[in-house]
């Protein structure tokens, strides 16, 4: 049963990851490009929605954080054999 319940938990953060990770970034690109300013045909510029991009741009954060978490969390175990730094206080050998 152990077998069947690491498979279950690899597919949940691979679903996570994999599908979850770059639905959020699209999901900031678009509140990004709807909070935009636009040219009119007439050449006035209308003011886009600043909290939108504001969100965007808390998105785009939110998805940096993760991907370095991750690169950190993959690199922790060569990170800490070269400087003796542990960035994690948990999960070496």
């Amino acid at each position: 049963m152990d077998i069947v319940e690491s498979i279950g938990k690899v597919l949940i953060v691979g679903l996570i990851f994999g599908a979850g990770l770059p639905a959020l970034f699209a999901f900031g690109l678009r509140f990004h490009a709807e909070g935009a300013s636009e040219t009119n045909a007439d050449g006035t510029v209308s003011q886009g929605n600043p909290a939108l991009r504001g969100l965007a741009y808390v998105i785009f954060a939110i998805v940096a954080l993760i991907i370095l978490t991750a690169l950190l969390w993959i690199t922790r175990q060569t990170i800490y054999y070269y400087t003796d730094i542990k960035i994690f206080p948990f999960g070496y050998k």
